[in-house]
Parts: C-alpha cells; sequence; structure tokens
C-alpha cells in the first residue's frame, strides 16, 4: 500500500498508509502502545498501526522476534503444539491425498516436520536468522526469506499455512494474493491470525494500561469480518472462521487465561452452531482456491 507521508517516531522513520483492505483515509484512533498508534478504518473496520514503521527497520526488528523474552525453539513448540496438530488434522481430513504444503513464517520448523511425518512434502520460508538455522540444522526443507519476496512457481502447492503471520506484514492484502496463486486449485490455506482490539478497547474504558498490540512487532489486527473480507478480496471462497486452539504461553497466568479464552470461545462456537465468535480471542481461518475465481483474484 503507497505511503500518503513519512515522519519520525523518535529515531524511527514512519509513514503514514492507507487502509490495506479498502483503501480509505479516514480513521479514528484505538489506543497507543509503545509511542505506536494503532487505529481503526471507519469505512472497513480493520485496525493497524499508521504511521507504520519502515521495512528496513522492521526487518531489524524481526530477525531477533523469536529469541525475545528469552524463547527458543522448545518454547514455540509448546505454544504452538495444539494449534499445529488441529491445523494437521484438519488438513489431513480436507486433502486425504496428502500432497505439497508450504508453511509461511515457519520459525523453528515445527509444523513443517509434523507434517512431514505425516506423509505430506513439506517445506517452509523464514526470514529470522536464529530459527531458520535452527530448522535447517534438522534437515528441514527452510527457505530463508518472506513472502513478499520469495520466489515461487503459481500452482505448485496443495495446502499452504501462516501461524500468526499476517499481523506483521506491511501488506497483508498482496501477501494473500500471492498465497492464493501459489496454490493449486482446490488448494487449502489455514491462517491463524490475533483479534485483541475488543480487549484493548475494554481495558481502555478501564483505564488500565496495557500492551496487548505488542506494538510495532503486530501491525494489524483482524476481526472475523475483516479478515473474512480480505481473504475474499484476495480471491478465496468456502471461508470458515473458527476459534481454534488456544495457544499455550510459557507464563502459568498467561497460560491459564489463553486456556480460559480459548476454551470458552471454542465451547460457545459449538453450542452456537457457529454462528458465536467471542471477541478478544484468536481466530483461525480456512478457506480455497477454485479455478473460476482466477479472474477476480488478480482483478
Amino acid at each position: 500500500m503507497p505511503a500518503r507521508s513519512t515522519e519520525r517516531l523518535g529515531k524511527i522513520e514512519a509513514q503514514h498508509i492507507n487502509c490495506n483492505l479498502c483503501g480509505g483515509d479516514d480513521t479514528l484512533l484505538v489506543d497507543i502502545q509503545n509511542e505506536y498508534m494503532m487505529v481503526e478504518c471507519r469505512l472497513c473496520g480493520l485496525v493497524y498501526v499508521d504511521p507504520q514503521p519502515s521495512a528496513g527497520h522492521l526487518k531489524v526488528l524481526y530477525d531477533s522476534y523469536h529469541e525475545r523474552e528469552g524463547k527458543n525453539g522448545e518454547t514455540w513448540q509448546r505454544l504452538m503444539a495444539s494449534n499445529f496438530s488441529e491445523a494437521a488434522c484438519t488438513l489431513d481430513y480436507m486433502l486425504p491425498d496428502r500432497g505439497k504444503i508450504l508453511d509461511i513464517g515457519c520459525g523453528y520448523g515445527h509444523f513443517i516436520e509434523m507434517m512431514r511425518d505425516r506423509g505430506w512434502t513439506a517445506s517452509g520460508i523464514e526470514p529470522s536468522e536464529a530459527a531458520g538455522k535452527y530448522a535447517i540444522a534438522r534437515g528441514l526443507d527452510v527457505g530463508r526469506t518472506v513472502i513478499e519476496d520469495a520466489s515461487i512457481q503459481d500452482d505448485s502447492f496443495d495446502a499452504v499455512t501462516a501461524f500468526y503471520v499476517l499481523e506483521h506484514l506491511t501488506d497483508p492484502l498482496a501477501a494473500l494474493k500471492k498465497m492464493r496463486e501459489i496454490l493449486r486449485p482446490g488448494g487449502v490455506l489455514v491462517l491463524r491470525v490475533p483479534h485483541t482490539t475488543p480487549l484493548v478497547k475494554a481495558l481502555r474504558l478501564a483505564r488500565i494500561e496495557n500492551n496487548l498490540y505488542d506494538l510495532p512487532f503486530h501491525l494489524y489486527d483482524f476481526s472475523p469480518a475483516t479478515i473474512k473480507s480480505m481473504l475474499t478480496k484476495a480471491g478465496f471462497t468456502d471461508i470458515e472462521i473458527s476459534p481454534g486452539q488456544p495457544t499455550c504461553p510459557p507464563a502459568t497466568a498467561e497460560r491459564l487465561a489463553a486456556l480460559f479464552s480459548g476454551n470458552t470461545a471454542r465451547l460457545l462456537h459449538y453450542v452456537s452452531g457457529g454462528r458465536i465468535l467471542l471477541p478478544g480471542v484468536s481466530k483461525t481461518a480456512i478457506c480455497r482456491k477454485h479455478s473460476e475465481a482466477k479472474g477476480q483474484a488478480r482483478a
């Protein structure tokens, strides 16, 4: 998305951007965290950082992202184990013949390893030096790049996954369009994205300071409506949004909170026949690429 103007946040160069979903330039302030402003588009509801740090600054930040707060390969494996298992079972069911799968932002490679062991031809891409080297050292097929720069042939994968990746990208809509291009017709995309804004708004009303957005590492926050709209605009069909399995953070308090909110969200979603999606809980999106939508995605 083209920048509107450039300014500085302390020593950091930042760019004003339009809404990545609708292109609008009419926002309201949601919150300010770590000197960054999170705004909400008045036209479509997408929540995003504006002004946004430069690509060069973000690259430096993300290179050590996986090692923050003492995390390592084992920590991330425990954090994401339930998400990975759920996604693996879903993909095995939707694509029983297995095939080729690409995990975008694969981190230490645990999901790739899981899918390889389940009979898939699994590979990934990861920009972080430490995480990428860790995965490669374990014999996994991992490329050190980002989806925006990756050179991947169209129609070459049966499944693509991206767990907590889309919120880090400067242009998530363009990334989704590229994910669709590299999927074969009938291929499946699985996403996991945060939905933090309802909690931030509630805490702001209560005058409770927080750092839930984790700015500037997260550039976007997605509601069920905005992620569905973005997937539709990128050309995907058969879109299903659900709470998905909760993560398992290392800190006890965070882990208990995640388990309680996540399992409550799953229960409400189940008993309501899929109608209730509890706000403030991360969402899993599953969708397909169909050949008849090809022209729409490239429009």
